[in-house]
């Protein structure tokens, strides 16, 4: 005889016991995968906080170290030009990369730098350049009207009035062609800005980025210029900027920007002027890049600063940082 129908009473205890321990059983494994999650969740938690902390340190050294590796740089670069006469700087910085190959990955404990220094005077200025030289440069990729139309854009994004010329590109022009974008009569501070304009747009704009700058000054550096830039000197032809570039290609130096007025025959007179305001034989603006990060972490901190040596002392003239 079973236990149930011995006593009823009994049977049903024991099955509500039964399905109370059930219950009990169910409660106590929900709450272990609670505490399970929550320990997972502190856990995690734990490495995340462990991880940011990491990252935090790792950027601070890769910060300090770029901030090192510009301070650096420019005691070096003051260094060698107090230590040099003018007629020798054009050979200083035509071997300029010899005399910083000790900078190039230098450790500071468990961090490091590395520095690179570009002649910006060897690219042609969106904010200095004539538009004569700008028309000259836009015209080797584009044709000759539409380079016309690209520089006036530029003029009348830069200059400081809403006042469009013939064929110009004012607020109003921008308008009617239903552009988000308005001139900022200022000086371009981004090459990305060409983008923005238009007869300019994204697509020319890439074509001439590695050609021009925001920073290079008004002069133009013929021992480090490309044949392209060296083609929008007035008066200058291409086949003049390619001999001046084989002659650079050779081996030669020029010390003198007379080099020049041998190339441009009976252009001579309309380009004297140009030459000897907007051209010289060693770089008036120097790009330092000073790239920070600590041994065995990924992030890097890049400090890009430039600077103005044609006054015989290294000036800041602009300073951006990022991180890589």
């Amino acid at each position: 005889m079973s236990r149930s129908s011995c006593c009823p009473a009994l049977g049903k205890y024991y099955a509500e016991s039964q399905e109370r321990r059930g219950v009990a059983l169910m409660l106590v494994l929900w709450l272990i995968v609670v505490i399970s999650a929550v320990a997972a969740a502190a856990t995690a938690a734990a490495r995340t906080d462990a991880g940011i902390v990491v990252n935090v340190r790792s950027r601070a050294a890769a910060r300090y170290a770029a901030e090192s590796g510009a301070v650096v740089a420019h005691a070096r670069l003051d260094s060698l030009l107090q230590g040099t006469a003018r007629e020798d700087l054009p050979l200083l910085f035509k071997n300029l990369d010899a005399e910083l190959t000790d900078l190039r990955e230098v450790e500071l404990g468990q961090a490091r730098f590395g520095i690179a220094v570009e002649d910006l005077s060897g690219r042609l200025d969106l904010n200095e350049a004539s538009e004569r030289a700008l028309r000259n440069l836009f015209a080797q990729f584009t044709g000759t009207r539409e380079a016309r139309l690209a520089v006036l854009s530029i003029l009348d994004w830069r200059d400081a009035d809403n006042i469009g010329g013939m064929r110009g590109a004012e607020a109003d022009a921008y308008e009617r062609a239903g552009s988000p974008f308005r001139p900022t009569n200022r000086g371009i501070r981004r090459i990305e800005e060409l983008g923005r304009m238009l007869n300019v747009g994204d697509s020319l704009m890439q074509r001439v980025a590695p050609y021009v700058t925001v920073h290079g000054g008004r002069t133009i550096n013929i021992n480090a210029a490309s044949e392209t830039v060296l083609a929008s000197i007035p008066g200058l032809t291409k086949e003049g900027a390619r001999i001046l570039v084989d002659r650079r290609r050779a081996g030669e130096v020029f010390t003198s920007v007379n080099s020049l007025y041998e190339l441009l025959g009976n252009r001579f007179a309309e380009s004297a002027y140009f030459i000897d305001q907007r051209t010289t034989t060693y770089p008036t603006r120097l790009l330092v890049v000073s790239r920070g990060w600590q041994a065995g972490h990924a992030l890097t901190h890049e400090i890009r600063a430039v600077y103005d040596v044609s006054g015989g002392r290294p000036t800041l003239r602009a300073w951006q940082e990022r991180d890589l």
